[in-house]
């Protein structure tokens, strides 16, 4: 259930590899409106409310009228074929599967989306949908040998040809040198007070390593009265891991530091997912969070990253969608997009030459989208997928930009455990950190 109701939060669809969903100067009626936005998001939340009550007929109902806005997205239907088999009409959901397959989806069903349904009938469908996958264009940048590192945030120093890969299950940051020796740089422990590690930058103004972390289930020596909604902002030196500065955050209620961005100024931006909010924080003494967005204008915003001006804020959240939030009026404005490209289920977020590149990790195996923003980066043009269903892809998360390239952690690994243990070696595998060229 837990696997469905993320489905549920994190759908998101675009067109096949390659084709532009709707170009610039596209017809009114190719774009959502307004008002269709606005329903759409209210689709995706009772669909998630939904189904967090385990209530599949209510989800099925939320699903038609997501499908009915937002026509043409293949991940809606994917989602539909797991809600009925959780909801135990198996047929039903081969059926959709089937239509999938003979639409041409760049989605390969996953056996862990559909455990009721696993046998021949789904390993073919899997298998004719890897067959149709276009070749990746994606290259092998560097492998961890480590298996139990359950890596999600990635940052990279241009100058030392330095990557950084945070360990959410060990409470550690490795640092990949140029050659692609592997070393520890900082692991938790009292004096840098490291949870797990999360987003991750490499500021070039201050030379510093700054990391969100979040007590996690998933980390070692989790303690639920101890770690359960504690969150930190660290600054660390790049070369020895030494703590700088820890920024906690300490408002009430639970929090989430998930990923950040650092502006020309130096302020660094936030989410924090467990409260919803945004933050900024100008570092130095006595640096305090400021909340950009307050809690309740994001379900559970995620990626986020910054224009190249540094005028707007882009953030991703698993209900609103996309959001444009431009730093002189901090008004929140959810993008309109093509009919047909949804934009619910985002994990890492980056800006690259006026389009936004997302990597979603929720139906089919996991794409990489590249999605073309209008001239005021007000609205969404176009979007194609980069990469999808690539055989190293286990719930892919981050990426950092790495001149006109993303660099990004392809097998993350993160539901790898079981009774609050993480799954024994053989049922992991090496950390795989690929290349895709963005041009």
């Amino acid at each position: 259930m837990r696997r469905l109701l993320l489905l549920a939060i994190l759908a998101t669809a675009c067109t096949p590899r390659g084709e532009p969903a709707a170009p610039a100067g596209e017809p009114a009626a190719a774009r959502l409106s307004e008002a269709e936005m606005g329903a759409l998001t209210a689709a995706y939340g009772q669909l998630g409310a939904a189904l967090g009550r385990q209530e599949f007929a209510a989800g099925l109902v939320a699903l038609d009228a997501a499908a009915a806005i937002d026509v043409g997205d293949p991940a809606l239907e994917y989602l539909r074929a797991a809600v009925l088999a959780a909801a135990g009409r198996e047929q039903e959901a081969l059926a959709v599967l089937g239509r999938l397959d003979a639409a041409g989806s760049l989605l390969v069903p996953q056996a862990h989306d559909f455990p009721g349904l696993v046998g021949p009938a789904l390993e073919r469908l899997a298998a004719a949908a890897r067959a149709r996958l276009p070749a990746s264009p994606s290259v092998r940048a560097f492998t961890l040998a480590d298996r139990a590192l359950i890596p999600e945030g990635i940052a990279h120093d241009p100058g030392a040809g330095t990557f950084f890969v945070g360990s959410i299950h060990k409470r550690k940051i490795v640092a990949v040198e140029r050659g692609g020796a592997a070393r520890d740089l900082a692991v938790a422990d009292a004096t840098n007070g490291l949870y797990s590690p999360l987003g991750m930058k490499f500021d070039r103004r201050r030379g510093s390593l700054w990391v969100a972390s979040a007590g996690l289930p998933e980390m070692q020596g989790f303690v639920e009265a101890e770690h359960r909604g504690r969150a930190a902002l660290h600054e660390l030196d790049p070369s020895t891991g030494r703590s700088r500065a820890r920024y906690p955050r300490e408002s009430p209620g639970r929090h989430l530091l998930n990923d950040l961005v650092i502006a020309a100024d130096g302020a660094l931006y936030l989410t924090d997912s467990e409260a919803g909010e945004v933050l900024r924080l100008r570092p130095g003494p006595g640096a305090q969070f400021e909340v950009v967005a307050p809690a309740g204008e994001f379900a559970y915003p995620n990626g986020i990253a910054l224009s190249d001006d540094g005028g707007v804020l882009f953030v991703a959240d698993f209900v609103r969608g996309l959001t444009a939030i431009p730093l002189a009026t901090r008004r929140l404005h959810t993008l309109p997009h093509p009919r047909g490209v949804a934009t619910h289920g985002f994990d890492g977020l980056d800006f690259h030459r006026g389009a936004l590149v997302g990597i979603d990790n929720s139906a089919g195996g996991g794409r990489i989208v590249q999605l073309t923003l209008a001239a005021g980066l007000d609205r969404i043009v176009a979007a194609r997928v980069l990469e999808a269903g690539h055989p190293d892809f286990h719930i892919p998360t981050t990426g950092v930009l790495d001149g006109d390239s993303l660099v990004y952690i392809a097998n993350s690994q993160l539901r790898s455990f079981a009774g609050g243990q993480i799954f024994p070696h053989e049922r992991l595998s090496p950390v795989q950190v690929l290349r895709l060229p963005l041009r």
